[in-house]
């Protein structure tokens, strides 16, 4: 009987350390996918836009003229480390992880975004409840190449 238990728990810590990689990976993957929207676009500097001319001819004689700074956020230093380890996730995921890694890639980086499964369904053309399994497939399969490749040091970060 002791034996059975050992085994047990051994089967529970390789789980649980299982579960806890795809949460890791998922946070990874949301984070990189948040930092996307506040990471700045390119700007063409010759081209001015309507509102960049709209500026320049405002005055503060101008009726409603309000001489507040505009908000601006910028992706925190984690953020930018998430999303270049989400880079690197995203490109981990290769024939050995999905037959078509384009499509894993896709539903990857779109569920980070936040997209729900009956929109992903109707994306991609399959059932949702089809498209969580295959997900939750590639999620493992790509957790357990990272636990090969990769080290996490105690707070999941990478090594």
């Amino acid at each position: 009987m002791g034996g059975c238990l050992q085994v047990s728990k051994n089967l529970e810590t390789i789980i649980k350390a299982q579960i806890e990689l795809e949460n890791s990976i998922i946070n990874i993957l949301e984070d990189a996918a948040r930092c996307e929207r506040f990471i700045s676009a390119p700007n063409n500097k010759n081209c001015p836009s309507m509102y960049k001319i709209l500026e320049t001819y405002y005055d503060k004689k101008d009726w409603g003229y309000h001489a507040t700074n505009k908000m601006v956020l910028r992706a925190t230093p984690k953020q930018m480390t998430n999303y270049s380890y989400a880079i690197d996730l995203l490109l981990d995921v290769k024939e050995d992880i999905s037959d078509d890694p384009k499509f894993a890639r896709q539903l990857l980086w779109m569920k980070a975004n936040r997209y729900s499964m009956s929109y992903l369904g109707k994306w991609f053309g399959v059932n949702r409840v089809k498209l969580k399994h295959i997900y939750r497939t590639i999620l493992a399969k790509l957790a357990t190449k990272v636990r090969k490749n990769y080290k996490f040091d105690k707070l999941n970060n990478f090594i």
